[in-house]
């Protein structure tokens, strides 16, 4: 007899654990409970807690350095949730974390494709999810007591259901003793999205289990390096790098003296210079990356000579962004001195940090290689380098940084309300300094945007809305203040 191929053919899995299907209940009934209907805080690392623990006993064969690194910054990264409330820091800092846990899971990461993927890993497992659990459920349900208690429970219902709508129909008085006992209760509401949450985060512990129990993926990219005259790479490189060294030496001229000349020269004020190009310069250090790693993993030197004087112009080039980077922070600089930080610019200001950083694990990754050492550590240190980054970033406390700078630059009478009021629970100790009524004009529209007049349930327990609160709470605002006209955002600028 002909039997024709499924439709969705089975994946090659490995052995389903006879202990994931009650460890994926238990997670699932855990996020069910601990993340729903509350501000992220104290549920979220609650769940992630549960979550490392269940995949524990298949993660645990792929410890190493690497992984237990990629694991604590992991975990550290989840811990912002808790000390955090501000929206655009806390969700960039959980999705980092899933993805380095997934890299640590994975056990890969020693090619820039094998951490791509390793990052990818869990999220791509959740697809033959449905096929690794299939054992253990067939499993459950082939037990003698429970399908004949699941049969019966089914016909029951239809009984109940046919016959009570008869009796409804029949009698009105049954009618409505029907109707007060099967109204649902308020909890029934929230049933929905606590299922939801049960399946998807049950999904995501089984497929980190997957991945764990799965070898490790360290696919390899076939560089075809091409073996090229001097002459050809040569001469754009050094072009290049004497383009660069002249705009160097510009900006070292502004960053150590001759201002005046320089800006007379440009024909620009000193606000405006210091306003303009930084966006340019952060731009130009992304395109060197690209040049720089072009250049290393396809040109193919002739010789030890040529091999060093490839590494020598693209480690000059690096040199020189650094400097290009330190004048764009320089022209950040003056700019917020001028007028504050704003969530943008702080934002540029760490994303220059970080770009400084990768340059300068780029030149030691490339006097490693020079050496004829081993540098495949490379992709697994910038994805360290770019976690690190977003915790001490966090840790940094950006909108309290921003509160605080908004006062101190602009006053009172400059004060961008509007703006101030969007910020998190962070800038209620900075904006509390405030003289009244413009304290209480600012704190109110924080209040109403991070729910602080009532307290947070125990699973959205948060330190900075919990800070916040007790500030508010020993000094309350105005009951009805007379909140100033402020002047308008597009006067003085604010967003860039």
């Amino acid at each position: 007899m002909y039997v024709p191929p499924p439709l969705f053919p089975k994946p090659n899995l490995p052995e389903t654990p006879r202990w994931l299907l009650p460890v994926v209940t238990v997670v699932g009934v855990v996020a069910a409970m601990a993340v729903p209907y509350a501000p992220v805080g104290l549920g979220v690392a609650l769940t992630a807690v549960a979550m490392g623990l269940a995949a524990w006993p298949a993660a645990r064969t792929r410890l190493s350095v690497w992984s237990v690194a990629f694991g604590l910054l992991a975990y550290a990264l989840v811990g912002v949730a808790l000390i955090r409330d501000a929206e655009w820091v806390v969700l960039p800092s959980l999705l980092a974390a899933f993805l380095i846990a997934a890299l640590a899971v994975s056990g890969g990461g020693r090619g820039w494709l094998s951490a791509i993927r390793g990052g990818l890993s869990v999220g791509l497992a959740v697809f033959p999810v449905p096929w690794f659990l299939a054992a253990p459920v067939k499993a459950v349900l082939k037990r003698r007591r429970l399908m004949p208690v699941l049969v019966s429970v089914t016909i029951t219902i239809g009984l109940i259901v046919v016959f009570g709508l008869l009796f409804s129909a029949a009698d009105a008085v049954f009618s409505s003793f029907a109707n007060d006992l099967l109204t649902a209760p308020d909890w029934a509401d929230t049933l929905p999205l606590r299922i939801f949450l049960f399946a998807i985060f049950g999904a995501l512990v089984a497929a980190t289990v997957l991945v764990a129990l799965r070898p490790v993926a360290e696919p390899r990219v076939p560089y075809n390096r091409i073996p090229v005259a001097r002459t050809l790479w040569v001469m754009p490189l050094t072009g290049l790098n004497l383009l660069f060294a002249a705009f160097v030496t510009v900006q070292i001229t502004v960053l150590f003296g001759g201002n005046s000349r320089v800006l007379e020269t440009a024909g620009l004020t000193y606000a405006e210079y210091a306003r303009s190009g930084f966006f340019e310069l952060v731009t130009v250090s992304f395109f060197v990356l690209g040049v720089v790693a072009v250049g290393w993993a396809l040109l193919e030197p002739r010789g030890e000579l040529d091999r060093r004087i490839l590494a020598g112009l693209l480690g000059l080039l690096c040199a020189f962004t650094l400097v290009i980077l330190a004048s764009a922070l320089h022209r950040l600089g003056l700019y917020t001195d001028a007028y504050g930080l704003t969530r943008l610019r702080a934002s540029v200001g760490a994303t220059i940090w970080w770009l400084a950083a990768v340059f300068v694990l780029v030149l030691a990754a490339g006097a490693v290689r020079l050496s004829r050492h081993d540098a495949s550590w490379l992709p697994r240190a910038m994805v360290l380098l770019t976690g690190a980054s977003l915790l001490v970033f966090a840790l940094w406390n950006p909108d309290a940084k921003i509160a605080e700078t908004q006062h101190a630059v602009r006053g009172i009478d400059r004060l961008d309300a509007d703006y101030l009021g969007g910020l998190g629970a962070e800038a209620v100790p900075a904006l509390n300094r405030l003289p009244e009524p413009t304290r209480t004009c600012v704190l109110q529209e924080i209040i109403t945007l991070n729910h602080l007049r009532t307290p947070d349930p125990w699973n959205g327990w948060n330190q900075a809305r919990t800070e916040a609160r007790k500030i508010l709470q020993t000094n309350p605002l105005l009951p009805a203040p007379s909140c100033p006209r402020y002047p308008s955002r597009d006067l003085i600028p604010t967003s860039d």
